[in-house]
Order: C-alpha cells, then structure tokens, then sequence
C-alpha cells in the first residue's frame, strides 16, 4: 500500500509541476554591420513565442506553438534558425512549435524595410493554398538548408501500407513553394 501511495504522489507531483522552460537565442545579420539578438522563449505555463531585438525595439510574435520543436540545419539539431534565404545578406528566421494533437508549424520570418520590421513568409502547399506557416506531422524530421526546407513524411493508406517520402518547399525571393520534384 505504501509503494502505491509514494507512486500516486510521484504521478501527481510530475503532472503537477509545469514543463521546464525552453529557450534558443542566435544572431541574425540585418544588413552591413547590423545584427539583431533572435530568441525563441517557452516559459512554464506559457506558450512558445519569438523575441526579436531590433533597433527600434522589441518585436515580439506570440502563438509559435505550445512548445519548440527541433530543426536540422547544417548537421545538428537546433530551436531556433536563420538563413539567408535570397542571398540579400539579411537573414530569414525559421522556428517550429508544437500544435496538439500531434502536429507542428513551421514559422518563417523575412525583413521587411519598409516597415522596419520582421513579417511571417507565407507557404504554399501542394493543393495551392497559402499559408503563413507549415504544418508538418509532429514526429516527421525538418531539414532547413539555403536552398529551402524538407520535411520527412510517412503516410499510411488504407490497405495498411507505409510509404516514406520528402516534401520539399523552395523560396522563390518571397515565399515558400511546394516543390513537386520530389
């Protein structure tokens, strides 16, 4: 009886306690000589959020996902990204937060002059459709890389057969397409 009241508590206490706080922090270049500090936060009791230091202040986007997931980018494992995706020598951000049941966004942010400001890069997926952000399969690899980003997929069909595949969406300058060159 006493080890099922000490696992009853142990189970109590562990649902209890909130999910430790999460944070990524890198540098993104703006132009010559100009950088801005880029964080991805997750506070306990809070939803995941991103934090950008610019020169006119803080610029902060909230609703990235219950928590960070993880991208690939040059070989590791990361939270937080950046990518010089037009070659323009500013940097795009890219960020992945979990959306329940079992999905996850994958967020791109682009600067934009004009408002002196970061503004989410829209996405179209393989059906046409425009969106600012990707949703991909919580457990399905993200690859980002230069030349856009990948997403490893698994489908199931009806007949109970697995089938492996990429998805693959390339940034033609201002937006991210669905590349059916798979």
């Amino acid at each position: 009886m006493q080890r099922l009241l000490a696992l009853a508590a142990i189970v109590l206490f562990a649902t209890a306690v909130p999910a430790a706080a999460q944070n990524a922090t890198v540098t993104a270049r703006l132009g010559p000589g100009q950088i801005v500090s880029v964080t991805a936060n997750r506070k306990a009791g809070e939803g995941a959020y991103l934090e950008i230091g610019l020169p006119k202040g803080v610029q902060r986007f909230d609703g990235i996902g219950e928590q960070l997931m993880s991208l690939r980018m040059n070989g590791r494992e990361t939270l937080l990204a950046v990518v010089d995706f037009n070659g323009d020598g500013i940097d795009e951000i890219i960020v992945r937060g979990s959306v329940p049941p079992e999905a996850s966004a994958i967020l791109v942010y682009q600067w934009d002059g004009q408002k002196g400001e970061y503004v989410p890069v829209e996405f179209t997926n393989d059906q046409d459709e425009e969106k600012p952000f990707l949703f991909a399969d919580a457990k399905n690899p993200v690859s980002i890389d230069k030349n856009g980003i990948e997403i490893q997929a698994e489908r199931i069909d009806q007949n109970g057969r697995k089938a492996s595949f990429v998805e693959r969406y390339k940034w033609d300058g201002t937006r991210f397409h669905y590349a059916a060159d798979n």
